[in-house]
């Protein structure tokens, strides 16, 4: 490689093709130049984040030097399946077993034993749209309460034997009752469950509601040599119970105790973060590419990588979010959303960036995605084809407002999944180049 000159992008004077830091500048009429630009971030915390129907149960209880205590609660209805027989009145109960579908479990220490607590819900769930600042009466002593060893493995189903005044009363009633003629009488008997870890272990659960979470009845019916099954559960087959999850934040004496008011941008100084479901969210500043692209003429952009990192915490058991949508936003801090009411994301490279008949960004399903890497324990993505068009101006520069998940995977509200990232980790790695004159 030849002799590496570093300009300021701050030099107007200077040739615009020599912006940068140039690469093998005598080995042909190209130049290719390569340039870092800093950004900043702050964080924005979203309003009214609905948890209704997500298919994942979050609770669990957090504390971290960022973003502060963090307590989740999860409330669910039962389902039966009528189609399934009932026990008989001479039935005789074999045994209970309660199922809990984990899907991952969150944590900086997992060598301990971890607790799962369920609750009896005291109040129904109603046909409406559930907050995760919704709440419900509960009865404040567990009915089921397990200690359970997930150092080992997270994503798992655990099994509980239950022996106790709940199981005996549901199976009396399976036999004799009404409760279980039809599903009004059975919300009566038994409006659903809560789920809550324990205050002083600081981990949180992502539970998949369906067939496998929930309680088994195994008994006998007269003459009978091999028992029966009757589920009660969370789901039956591809219905699944009417759910949500509540979260509640106490941010004393961290960086995030000065967020106070929803939908607004703060900066936090030297860290920003984004925690799921609580409903914080990491706002990028991109004013400096404008500054940058300023000073440009007649250049092609050879690859734009997009950089956050190393983040702050590194542990197998506690990932951040994998995939995040970069979704374009500006001083209201809410996703901008194109004519058709579709939003307006960060398109993958070498796809077209601009819809062409509205004049505007286009859409589609499968934006581009800002990807966490194990490796490095970084966020990265390519977006040269994106700045590409906002120097050719086909389309507007605008902020991006990180969003943990895909469209076919919304991560911000199935888990309580947390980042955070120094600020001088963010940056705009690009290369571009110039042809020379002759």
């Amino acid at each position: 490689m030849g002799l590496l000159i570093l300009i300021s992008i701050t030099s107007s004077c200077e040739d615009p093709s020599n912006i940068g830091l140039e690469l093998d500048p005598n080995s042909n009429q190209i130049g290719v130049f390569y340039q870092e630009i800093p950004l900043s971030a702050s964080v924005v915390l979203r309003d009214s984040i609905s948890t209704t129907n997500t298919g994942f149960l979050v609770y669990g209880f957090e504390e971290s030097e960022f973003f502060g205590k963090t307590d989740a609660t999860a409330y669910t209805r039962l389902l039966f399946n009528r189609d399934v027989r009932r026990p008989e009145s001479t039935a005789v109960l074999d045994s209970v077993k309660f199922n809990i579908n984990v899907r991952n479990v969150l944590g900086d220490d997992l060598e301990a034993p971890k607790t799962i607590n369920v609750h009896l819900l005291e109040d129904q769930i109603r046909d409406l749209n559930y907050f995760n600042f919704s709440s419900l009466n509960y009865d404040p002593e567990p009915v089921i309460s397990a200690t359970v060893d997930f150092k080992e493995r997270q994503d798992t189903i655990v099994t509980i034997s239950v022996d106790n005044e709940l199981t005996e009363r549901i199976f009396a009633e399976l036999r004799d009752g009404n409760a279980f003629n039809d599903v009004f009488s059975f919300r009566d008997f038994l409006p659903g469950l809560v789920f809550k870890g324990a205050e002083n272990e600081d981990v949180s659960f992502s539970t998949r509601v369906g067939n496998n979470t929930g309680l088994v009845f195994f008994y006998k019916n007269e003459g009978d040599t091999v028992s029966r099954a009757y589920p009660i559960a969370t789901g039956i087959n591809n219905n699944f119970a009417r759910h949500f999850s509540q979260v509640t934040n106490d941010p004393t004496g961290t960086p995030t105790e000065v967020v106070e008011n929803k939908m607004v941008a703060y900066n936090l100084g030297q860290y920003a973060g984004g925690k799921s479901n609580f409903g914080m969210l990491v706002k990028l500043d991109m004013s400096p590419l404008d500054a940058f692209l300023d000073t440009l003429e007649n250049v092609t952009f050879n690859q734009v990588r997009l950089e956050m990192g190393p983040l702050v915490n590194d542990n197998v058991t506690n990932r951040p979010p994998q995939l995040q949508i970069m979704y374009f936003t500006n001083e209201t801090n809410k996703i901008l959303l194109r004519t058709d009411g579709f939003p307006m994301a960060v398109q993958p490279d070498g796809r077209a960036q601009v819809d062409l008949e509205k004049g505007e960004p286009i859409y589609s399903e499968q934006p581009a995605l800002l990807a966490h890497s194990f490796e490095d324990n970084t966020f990265s993505q390519l977006i040269t084809s994106h700045v590409n068009a906002i120097y050719r101006k086909n389309i507007q520069r605008r902020d991006l407002l990180l969003y943990p998940g895909t469209p076919g995977v919304d991560d911000f509200r199935q888990s309580l999944k947390e980042y955070v990232v120094d600020q001088n980790t963010i940056k705009l790695k690009i290369f571009f180049s110039r042809a020379r004159s002759l």
